[in-house]
This record gives C-alpha cells, structure tokens and sequence, in this order.
C-alpha cells in the first residue's frame, strides 16, 4: 500500500468530525480535496471507509480499527517533529503540555509565566483537558507530556509520580464546619457534595479516599468546571474537596478553606505521563525540569 500521511490526517479528521466541511476546514483543505483523499486511501486499503449521504457521513465497519492506526502513525510523526523543533536551542520550537483545567491555572500557571519570560520565542501550546483526553493527546503525539492521577498503568505511555498534594475541604463562610481549623473525613463525609464529574482526577482521589476509609461522599450535585462546583459552595448549595493547589482560588472567592486531618495519608497523586518513544526537544525538556524543580519545591513546603 502507498498511503501518505495527508490522507490519513484527512481520514482522522472526517472519522472524528463525521463532516466533510469540518474535515475540511480542520484539515486546511477543499472538500472535494476531502473526498478525493479519502476515495484514494479506501483505494489503497482495499475497502470502503465511510458510508455516505447528503446529510451525513457514518464510519464502515473496520474504519474503527484503522483510526487506531492511524492515530499510531500520527502520533509517531508528531512526537518526531516536537523533537525536532527546537533542538539546538531556546530560540524556537514549541511545547505541548495537556492536564485538567484546575492544575493548569493552579499548579503550573506560575511555571508558564516564568518559562514564556524566559523564552519568549518558543510558542506554548497548553490543552486544559479531562484525564482520559489528557491521556488521549499525549499518546497520540499531540503534546509533548501530560499531568494527570492514575489508577492503572496507561499502555505505551511511560509514568511515574510527579507530585503528591494534600486535599482541603470548602464551604461556604455560614457553613456549619466554616469555624473549624480542621476536620477528620468522616465530618467531610456527613455532609452533601458539590463535585466535578469522575473524568476529572480529583473526583477520583476523593473515590478512592472513600474505599479506602469506607465512607459514602454524597454526590447531590456533579458539574464538569471547578468554578461551578465553587460558585455553587458558596451559594449554600454543599461543600467541596480540592487539592491544594486550588485552594487559593477557593480563598479569593471569599469560601473557607479547612485542613483535613490525615490528608497527607490520602493525598492526591499526579502522575507524568510521556510516549515511550518520544524524545523531548530542548524547549520541551527544559519545561518539564523547570516544572520538576518547582513541583519540588512546592511539595517540600507542604511537608
């Protein structure tokens, strides 16, 4: 088979978006340039990829399978021109970095700052993601590495723990714990919860702090942002659990924030998460020890 890389990410692009326009537009083609690729790549295939209409487009049986080689293939290509960009110097190149919305403003909004001042050439391409996209963008090549809690190892991605913060309870200045100094889990547990959604990695620390202590959360409201779960604490609405490196947000929106006695004990790991494959452009690399080396920092002063 000779299948070239523009039709693949013309392939990728209509399997994702199910529209030729879209397609078009995100691949920075015409349509009939969509059509043709994809004609010529079910030609080298051997088989039709897509079913189509006037009003839709609808994947073939097996289109499936070969997305999944083709992200592969992608993800090979961009890893390789992230390495290459960038590799003599600090003059240019480009840095991807993926993790949740909540540890981008909060645990590495101060290293994005100080690296841009530093290296204002290299352009920064930061993805506010939940975790399993996180994952999704670092093994398919479209970030350099990513931050995210693990449950279990992730296959073709190289792990190790990063960062362990504490987690704190939130409430609302009239709440009953609002005049506690600190609180045991069980207190945390008696009373109802604003939380994100379990994509996010701080829901599911605090799932496994309630298997592990054998407690029940109630959940009486889930949201997908950290600043609706807030918004919503400081109407009255319940409390919230956030790591730490949410809590001054938390402060700044006038809502109590209450240590949790044994925190530490269960606290919320984050995990680095790269392609096994992958080698890091000099840009990349000199991000990732500038955000060791503050994540270090930042940890020991918890201690």
């Amino acid at each position: 088979m000779n299948i070239t890389l523009k039709q693949l990410r013309v392939f990728c692009a209509l399997y994702e978006l199910r529209s030729f326009t879209a397609a078009a537009r995100a691949a920075f083609v015409t349509q009939s340039a969509v059509s043709k690729l994809c004609a010529e790549l079910e030609a080298e295939v051997g088989q039709p990829l897509f079913e189509r209409s006037t009003r839709s487009v609808k994947p073939c049986d097996g289109a499936a399978d070969f997305y999944a080689y083709a992200q592969e293939i992608l993800g090979i290509v961009r890893s390789a021109e992230r390495s290459m960009s960038g590799l003599r110097s600090l003059q240019r190149g480009n840095v991807g970095v993926a993790s949740s919305p909540l540890m981008m403003v909060g645990l590495l909004g101060d290293v994005v700052a100080a690296y841009h001042r530093a290296h204002p050439s290299v352009r920064l391409d930061l993805f506010e993601l939940s975790s399993d996209e996180t994952i999704a963008h670092v093994r398919h090549g479209r970030a350099d590495f990513g931050i995210v809690s693990l449950e279990m190892p992730v296959e073709e991605l190289a792990a190790r723990v990063i960062y362990r913060d504490t987690m704190y309870a939130v409430c609302a200045p009239r709440h009953a714990l609002a005049r506690k100094r600190s609180v045991h889990w069980a207190d945390v547990a008696a009373h109802n919860h604003i939380a994100l959604r379990n994509v996010y990695s701080v829901r599911r620390s605090l799932d496994r702090v309630a298997a592990e202590l054998d407690l029940e959360f109630r959940y009486q409201i889930e949201v997908g942002m950290l600043t609706s779960a807030l918004n919503l604490v400081g109407a009255g609405m319940g409390i919230t659990v956030v790591p730490g490196y949410a809590a001054d947000l938390a402060r700044k929106l006038g809502l109590r924030v209450i240590s949790i006695e044994n925190a530490r004990r269960h606290g919320h790991e984050l995990w680095l998460i790269q392609r096994h494959s992958a080698r890091l452009s000099l840009a990349a690399a000199a991000f990732l020890a500038d955000t060791e080396a503050y994540l270090a920092a930042r940890e020991a002063a918890a201690d």
